[in-house]
């Protein structure tokens, strides 16, 4: 018994295609904040309007009352990213699932392709998810012998470090911990 599948990816004809992606590589990329679980209608949606929205997705395997199955599961929840121009935001603004632009003081911001690039090649790598940790950030680690012992995330040629110190002495302690293992405080 064959299970249903949402395709959505729409028929174009190839000159439109051309116009369209000759046409929105004019643009720079900007993040949309969509409502989470509606990323894929959303990118549809856009889709059908000429834009070139990028939606990253990983596979994940859900369990449901029947059975196990693969679906795939927005990388950045809530959010999706798209070209257009910034003087003509209400197609964009006007779509079904559209919260708004991300952007500073009501200016969208743009994303550069490098980012949206390099992204790209990650997903397409077989990368996953992973929460951000920037290097001096506060973390707690999550399980393992060290759960819920606190510290500083810091970064070397060789891996990251979870850095434990006392403050009145102005020691630390340090050991290389795998990212996984922790969050964010």
């Amino acid at each position: 018994m064959g299970e249903a599948c949402l395709d959505y990816s729409l028929e174009i004809s190839p000159a439109i295609l051309a116009s369209m992606e000759t046409h929105s590589l004019a643009y720079p990329w900007y993040a949309i904040k969509v409502r989470t679980n509606g990323e894929l209608s959303v990118l549809a949606v856009l889709q059908s309007r000429g834009f070139d929205p990028y939606c990253p997705t990983q596979k994940q395997r859900r369990r449901y009352s029947d059975r196990m199955k693969a679906v795939d599961v927005p990388i950045f929840p809530g959010y999706l990213f798209c070209r257009f121009n910034s003087q003509n935001k209400v197609p964009i603004l006007s779509s079904p699932g559209v919260q708004h632009i991300v952007g500073v003081a009501g200016t969208p911001a743009v994303i550069p392709d490098e980012e949206i690039e390099s992204i790209c090649r990650v997903i397409e790598a077989g990368g996953f998810a992973s929460s951000y940790l920037k290097q001096g950030q506060r973390v707690r680690v999550t399980h393992g012998r060290l759960a819920g012992v606190e510290g500083v995330l810091v970064r070397d040629s060789t891996g990251d470090r979870l850095v434990v110190s006392i403050e009145l002495l102005t020691r630390s302690a340090s050991l290389y911990i795998d990212r996984d293992q922790v969050c964010p405080v």
